[in-house]
C-alpha cells in the first residue's frame, strides 16, 4: 500500500539530506575517536588520563585548555593542528556536527537561487555568516 503524500520541497529535501547524512558522520566519528585516545594514549593532542584527573579535580574548563596547550585555542586550531590523534579526530567530529547547519545551507542556497529566491538565498547567507562567527571563537562565554 503507497502512501500519497506529497513530495516535500526540493530545498527542504537537500538541506534535510545533508544534515542527516553529516551528523550520521559525525556520530560515528565522535564514537570512533575517543576509543582510539584509550587504545593510544600517546597519540594524543593530550592524554587523557591527565586531562580526566584535572576534570574530576574540579578544574575549570579554561584553567584545562591552558594546562594542556598553554593557551585558549584560536578557532579550531586544536583539532586541525592534531587531526591524526585520537582526540584531534574526535574535536574535528564534534566541529563538524556543531556546524552541520553551514554544510546544509550551502546546497541549499544554491537550490533557492536556481528557484529564483532571493530572499531565501540572503537569509541563508546570513545564517551561515551567524554560524561561522559563532564557531570562531571570537565570542566566547566565561
Amino acid at each position: 500500500m503507497t502512501e500519497d503524500r506529497p513530495l516535500a520541497p526540493l530545498h527542504n529535501r537537500v538541506y534535510g539530506e545533508t544534515v542527516y547524512w553529516i551528523t550520521f558522520v559525525s556520530c560515528l566519528i565522535c564514537f570512533v575517536g575517543p576509543m582510539f585516545s584509550m587504545i593510544w594514549p600517546d597519540n594524543n593532542a593530550m592524554n587523557p588520563y591527565f586531562t580526566y584527573a584535572m576534570v574530576f579535580e574540579g578544574i575549570t574548563g579554561s584553567e584545562i585548555w591552558i594546562a594542556l596547550y598553554g593557551d585558549w585555542p584560536w578557532f579550531h586550531s586544536v583539532w586541525w593542528n592534531n587531526f591524526f590523534t585520537g582526540d584531534g579526530f574526535t574535536m574535528f567530529g564534534v566541529a563538524l556536527g556543531t556546524t552541520v547547519a553551514i554544510w546544509a545551507l550551502i546546497p541549499t542556497v544554491f537550490v533557492f537561487a536556481r528557484n529564483k529566491q532571493p530572499q531565501y538565498v540572503i537569509f541563508s547567507l546570513i545564517v551561515i555568516f551567524m554560524v561561522i562567527f559563532a564557531a570562531s571563537g571570537i565570542v566566547r562565554v566565561g
